[in-house]
Parts: structure tokens; C-alpha cells; sequence
């Protein structure tokens, strides 16, 4: 079986000699851009690779702004966070992960934890959960329907708070919040009429999109139109397995209407829309069985989000209860349905099988968000009140016809979910050796109510759960130019309605049964961290974070071997496989997380607006079973580390970033976390480590025109991400064609320029 875990090997002579020439490009810029050598330094904006670090904010919280999402060809869910070194964006190539899985980006994983464990919203509304693949191993990380409901362009900012989040929002592996754009971001410096016009290209997938952004208004009303339109096909990997080719296409629409009726009120509505389908061909599932082939395989998915939103800003003089109140009230529908045909030939026998999964979730919600200042308080409090409501089809024909022999219906319980949640937080100020100490306790307290509707499943029932996480932080200004905290947070994460009322089973007789737990219990975790931001050296910020949590009770599917579990829920007394969603295990994850900037204009003569950004970060962890067998976590990813070498032009005429990018190795083992096969821990593969160059620039033409240009992976280099490939498996030899395809691209551009008016 072929080895994927080529050994690094030295860069060739052509390839340093491009690079040298690209660091001698930028350093001659200063004196193409510049005829005179004499001049006041002028700083720049504290970044570090395209991301920015909150201040004095007890908490690894990064912000990627609408500029930074430009520079470095921010496309999809997956090239967002590239540089981050503790976020990932696990199976986000089509055909690499599992055969019947729709195709798109599962969730994030931050520090080691993925899947609905980390949370996703859209201007505070939740993304719809991932579902699992009912048919292709029982394992939250391999997805029949991902979350992958966003368009880049609709974004001003991207907000990822890492570890257990704020009590504000619940969770226990951090959160993603992506802000959308408005009229604010336009009509600036006394404009009434404002947008941009983009296109771009990107060589990785072959495609082409088009946004057009538009604001009007004045100080008392004003509003903004957007849209955006992808097209292309196939992401190429670097190797010698072709991709399964594909054609996808993707619409993005974004209105806000803001009305400022006076300096107390504030009345917005916001309607944002998401679609995106495609049609993958070519498939070959021969890698998931080594008893029958699966061939001429054919994929459509239909992907599509709707929310409808109400803002309301309340800032009244001198109210007794808070100083400001944010009021929102939203409608958000999202549905995910896939259709996959195939032939299947087993024992010379012929048949061809046709799935089709469908999966809807509908969220009403409520929320209110209050902030007051008394003296050295700072309270914050607020409540949520929504619902999502669930439901899914499953239909499986055989030569295009129902069989009575055959499970149809839904792959999981149409379900309702309630939830009311309360937080309060307070931060205190203090003066402790004339430098201010901070106290922040905290407290949520959230209650879900489980009703299902309609259940083939005889164990499926409905469910409250509650829970209370206190949180507790402590900052303090060590010196003018040390900022430290310490915090701890306990989080809470509630069974989604797929694990609880999941369901399928092949035929009456179940030769292949899977299901859902009415009797799982919370996951939870005991978040702990601590940090340190230093800008002591006029020209350099650096900040460094340590962080420690427990978790218990972690959900996935636990196959049982002996027919007493399952006989015990069904009173169906065959099966060949048989999965029930169990709390099955405890973990513990631990690391730290660097990041610096240097301005070197202010150490080097003649090299105002040239700087170094580094961050890296590296996770490790341990857990135990609930029989009290200790194993490591797959789902941690190798160190990561991006150094940035950039020239920004004063006058931010143009600019250039040079990022080199290392990851470690690392190779999947026994994982009590997650549901493995007997021989899935003997089939992983080494994930070799690697070094990639990415070279991006920006030239602003004039006042009215941008060219932003990406280059990726500039020395050709084949290499596997961990995140997509680490615990792929398959039959025999056929394991190395499914790695194969997954790798990743190879040398591509990305480019986009945009016309401001």
C-alpha cells in the first residue's frame, strides 16, 4: 500500500531562487513607491497574518475583517480561517470522506473540537446543526448534511472565539459569528450613495464570481442591497487521483433597511439568503465495501438557508434598568437534501440503488440583550427565547422502484426543540497598585424541551434538560504595557435532535440498525485559560495564551456486538451492525497559542511599512472510555505555525504578504471519543508533515478601483490536511486511491478586483 508520508525534502535551487526574489521585491518597494528617503514613520494597523487579536478582552478572541477576507482570497468556509493555527475547516473536498456524504465543510474545529460542539451563527442566529450519515459509519465527523450555509461576500467580519464561549451563547468548543454587512459600512465620511462592484477568479475549483454591493440613505434612514454569484467545478487535488468531477453553482442575496427615528431608537430588518447546488459525477464507492462495487455514481445537492430578521436599539437617558437594550426577533429556514444513484454489482448481480436525504430546520427566535454601567459595574444580562422545529426524508429505491423489504421515511424523528436561556455577567473594576484589576463573574441558565411528533423509533420520547454554567474571569494591567487575565468557564452542550431521535435500519429484519438515545445526558466541560498580551516595545505586540479543559460525556455512536442492547429497544432480535448514540467518554485537551507582530520600521532604517507576523499554536489531550480505556483525540490537528513577511505602503498604495505555513505530522490512533471499526486504527495512515507559500498582494489603482491577487501553495507542493484525510479508511488497496484524492491543491491563484463608487 502506498505510504503517504513523503519525507521533507530540500527546496530546489530554482525554487529558493524564486523565493529570494520575492523578498528582494519587497524590499525594493519602498523606493519604487517613495522618492523621498526622509519621512515620519507611519504605523500600521496591529494585525497579525490577517487576523486581528481583541485588547484588553479576557478571552483568544480573532476578528478577520472585510480587507483581510480580501487579501488573503477568502472563498469558503475552509480558506477563512487558513492562517489561524488552531481552527480548521475538517472535509471540505467532495468524495474524500465518505461515499453517500453530501459534499461542503462539516463545522470547524477549534483546539480539537468539531462538529455541533462548536458553534456557528450568522448575526447572532444559529447555523442549522450537521447530521450524520446514516449509512457510511456511525461518527458526528462524517456528515450526511454539513453546515455549510455561508457566502464570504455577504460578511464584514468574521468573530472566532476560541474555548468554551462567553455566557452569552452556549457551546463547549468555542464559536464562529459571522457579521453581515450594512448601509454603516458604506455611507461614511458624509456619502448618501455608496457600494462596490467585484468579480474574481479562483484556479483551485475553475471558478468565477460576481458581487455587486449597494447603500443609500442619510442619518435617518438608510439601507443596503447585496448580491453575489459563484460558479465552478471540481477542487483539483495536487496528485495523481483526479477528482470526481463536479459542477456547482452558488447565489447569495443580503438586504438592510435601518431606520435611526431618533437618538434613542433604532428600528433595522435584514433579510439574507443563501443557495447552492451541485451535481457531482463519476463516483466510485468501491473503497467502501470489499464485497460488491459501486460504480457510475451520481450526486445532486441542493443547499439553501432564508432568515428574516428585526433589529431593535433602545437607548434611553438615564433608566434605571440598563443604558442600552438590543432587541432581535428572526425567522430562519434551512434545508439540505442530497439525492446520490449508483450501480451496484454484487455477486454478477446488477442493481441500481437511488438515495434521497432530505433534512429542514426552522428556527423562531427571541433575544434580548441588555448592558448597564453603575460606578466600577459593568453588567451585562440578557435572555433567548427560540425554537427549532426538525424534520428529514429517506428514501431508498432499488432499479427506480420502492420496496416494501426496504426502511423509508425519515432518518430522524421530526422533533421540536425549545429553548429559554438567562446570563448575567458583571464586570468589576478595582484599583489594585494604581493599575486596574477586573472581576467578571458570570452565570447562564438554559432550559431545552425535546418533543418529537412522529418516531419509527419505539425508544424515542420526549426530554427536558437544564443546566446552570458559571463562568468567573479576572483581567489585570500588570503595566501600562501587560495586559493579563485568567479565566475559567464551565460549558454545556445539549444532545441535538439528530442524537436523540435519529434512526434507520435497512430492512424489518435490521441487518444494519442505527439509532438515536432519549436517555443521552449533557455533554459538558471545565474550560480554564490564562494570557498575557505585551506591547512593552514600541513596534511589537505579542500576546500568548495557555488553556486546559475537561470534558465530560461526550455523544457518538457505539456499535454493539452482541444483539442484547439493540434487542432491548426494538424487540428486532437480528442485526449484522447495530449503533446507538451513548455518552461515551471523557476527555481532556490542552495547548497554547502565540501570535506576534513586528513593525520593522521602527528598528531598521528605510523600511517604514514593512513587518513579521507569526502565530502558532499546539494542542494535545487525552480521553477515557466509559469502560476506563485511555486513548488519544484524532480530532486534535497537528502544530501549525504561519509566518507573514509583508510590505504595506504607507499611503497603502499597494502591499505585499509572504506567509510560509508548517504543520506537524501526525497519525490517527485509538480514539475513545468517536466511533471506530475493529480495523479502522490498523488502516491510518501517517499524515506527513509539510511547508507551503502563499504570496498575496493588493494594489489600489486609484481611489475607485482595488486588484487583490493570491498566490497558493506557490512551489507546486502535494500534501494532505490532516483534518480531511487523518482517519480515512478503506478496502485493501483502495485506501490509497481515497487519500489520493484528497489532497489538496496544488500552485493556484486567486484574484478579484473591485470597482468602489
Amino acid at each position: 500500500m502506498r505510504e503517504f508520508h513523503p519525507q521533507r525534502q530540500p527546496l530546489k535551487t530554482a525554487q529558493l531562487n524564486y523565493l529570494s526574489l520575492c523578498i528582494t521585491a519587497l524590499c525594493a518597494f519602498p523606493s519604487l513607491a517613495n522618492a523621498e528617503e526622509e519621512k515620519s514613520y507611519t504605523s500600521l494597523p496591529v494585525i497579525t497574518v490577517y487576523a486581528e487579536k481583541e485588547d484588553n478582552t479576557p478571552a483568544s478572541i480573532a476578528t478577520i475583517n472585510r480587507e483581510n477576507l480580501d487579501k488573503t482570497g477568502a472563498t469558503d468556509m475552509a480558506s477563512i480561517v487558513k492562517y489561524l493555527p488552531l481552527v480548521n475547516a475538517p472535509f471540505s473536498t467532495n468524495g474524500s470522506s465518505t461515499f453517500y456524504a453530501g459534499s461542503g465543510t462539516s463545522s470547524y474545529n477549534i483546539r480539537g473540537i468539531e462538529g455541533n460542539r462548536v458553534g456557528l451563527d450568522v448575526d447572532g442566529v444559529d447555523i442549522a446543526d450537521a447530521t450524520i450519515a446514516v449509512t457510511t459509519g456511525a461518527s458526528m465527523r462524517q456528515t450526511a448534511a454539513g453546515r455549510d450555509y455561508i457566502e464570504p461576500e455577504m460578511f464584514n467580519s468574521v468573530n472566532i472565539e476560541s474555548g468554551t464561549t462567553n455566557v452569552s451563547a452556549d457551546g463547549i468548543g468555542g464559536r464562529v459569528s459571522f457579521k453581515t454587512k450594512s448601509p454603516d459600512d458604506y455611507l461614511i465620511d458624509g456619502k448618501t450613495v455608496a457600494g462596490t462592484v467585484k468579480s474574481g477568479y479562483s484556479s483551485a475549483n475553475n471558478s468565477w464570481f460576481g458581487s455587486v454591493t449597494g447603500a443609500v440613505g442619510n442619518d435617518t434612514v438608510k439601507g443596503l442591497v447585496a448580491y453575489a454569484h459563484r460558479d465552478g467545478h471540481e477542487t483539483e487535488p495536487n496528485s495523481k487521483t483526479k477528482a470526481f468531477p463536479m459542477d456547482w453553482d452558488s447565489d447569495a442575496v443580503l438586504t438592510r433597511l435601518l431606520w435611526n427615528i431618533n437618538a434613542q431608537n433604532q428600528l433595522g430588518f435584514t433579510f439574507d439568503y443563501y443557495q447552492k447546488q451541485s451535481d457531482v459525477s463519476g463516483l466510485d464507492g468501491t473503497v467502501n465495501s470489499a464485497l460488491a462495487t459501486y460504480e457510475d455514481g451520481t450526486q445532486h445537492q441542493d443547499i439553501e438557508r432564508k432568515q428574516f430578521a428585526l433589529d431593535y436599539i433602545f437607548k434611553p437617558d438615564h433608566f434605571a434598568l440598563f443604558d442600552q437594550l438590543n432587541t432581535k426577533l428572526w425567522y430562519q429556514v434551512s434545508n439540505n437534501d442530497a439525492q446520490t444513484i449508483y450501480t451496484m454489482v454484487s455477486r454478477n448481480t446488477a442493481v441500481v440503488r437511488d438515495f434521497t436525504n432530505t433534512y429542514q430546520e426552522k428556527n423562531t427566535g427571541l433575544k434580548l440583550d441588555a448592558s448597564k454601567i453603575l460606578a466600577q459595574h459593568h453588567i451585562k444580562y440578557g435572555l433567548t427565547a427560540d425554537q427549532k422545529k426538525y424534520s428529514s426524508t429517506r428514501a431508498d429505491l432499488r432499479d427506480g422502484s420502492l420496496s416494501s423489504s426496504l426502511y423509508q421515511g425519515a432518518y430522524m424523528s421530526d422533533a421540536k426543540v425549545n429553548r429559554y436561556a438567562l446570563y448575567l455577567s458583571d464586570a468589576m473594576s478595582f484599583d489594585l497598585f494604581n493599575r486596574e484589576l477586573v472581576v467578571t463573574p458570570a452565570l447562564r441558565a438554559e432550559r431545552q424541551e425535546y418533543k418529537p411528533s412522529n418516531s419509527d423509533s419505539l425508544d424515542v420520547a420526549k426530554k427536558d434538560f437544564s443546566y446552570l454554567s458559571p463562568a468567573l474571569s479576572l483581567s489585570y494591567q500588570l503595566t501600562p504595557d501587560n495586559y493579563t487575565y485568567a479565566k475559567y468557564t464551565r460549558g454545556t452542550r445539549i444532545p441535538t435532535a439528530t442524537e436523540i431521535g435519529g434512526y434507520f435500519q435497512t430492512t424489518p429484519s435490521a441487518s444494519y440498525y442505527l439509532s438515536g438515545n432519549t436517555n443521552l445526558k449533557k455533554e459538558s466541560s471545565n474550560a480554564f485559560e490564562i494570557g498575557l498580551k505585551n506591547t512593552s516595545i514600541d513596534g511589537i505586540k505579542f500576546d500568548i495564551s495557555a488553556f486546559y479543559t475537561k470534558y465530560n460525556d461526550f455523544i457518538d455512536y457505539q456499535q454493539y456486538t452482541t444483539l442484547e442492547k439493540c434487542t432491548a429497544l426494538t424487540n428486532i432480535s437480528t442485526y449484522s451492525q447495530c449503533y446507538i448514540a451513548e455518552n461515551i467518554a471523557d476527555a481532556s485537551i490542552w495547548g497554547g497559542e502565540i501570535s506576534t507582530r513586528i513593525d520593522l520600521g521602527k528598528f531598521i532604517a528605510h523600511s517604514d511599512g514593512f513587518s513579521l507576523g507569526l502565530v502558532a499554536g499546539a494542542t494535545n489531550g487525552s480521553a477515557k472510555s466509559s469502560d476506563g480505556t485511555k486513548t488519544g483525540i484524532n480530532s486534535i490537528q497537528p502544530a501549525k505555525a504561519s509566518l507573514t513577511f509583508a510590505y504595506d505602503d504607507p499611503n497603502k498604495v499597494f502591499g505585499l504578504g509572504l506567509t510560509a505555513t508548517s504543520v506537524a505530522s501526525k497519525t490517527a490512533s485509538n480514539d475513545a471519543t468517536s466511533y471506530q471499526g475493529s480495523n479502522d486504527v490498523a488502516n491510518y495512515q501517517p499524515v506527513a508533515d509539510y511547508t507551503i507559500f502563499d504570496l498575496s498582494g493588493y494594489w489600489n489603482i486609484n481611489k475607485y478601483t482595488k486588484l487583490n491577487v493570491a498566490f497558493n501553495n506557490m512551489f507546486d507542493k502535494t500534501y494532505w490536511n490532516y483534518a480531511s484525510v487523518g482517519t480515512l479508511i478503506g478496502s485493501g488497496t483502495d485506501q490509497a486511491t481515497l487519500i489520493d484524492r484528497a489532497a489538496e491543491p496544488g500552485r493556484n491563484v486567486v484574484a478579484s478586483l473591485e470597482f468602489k463608487f
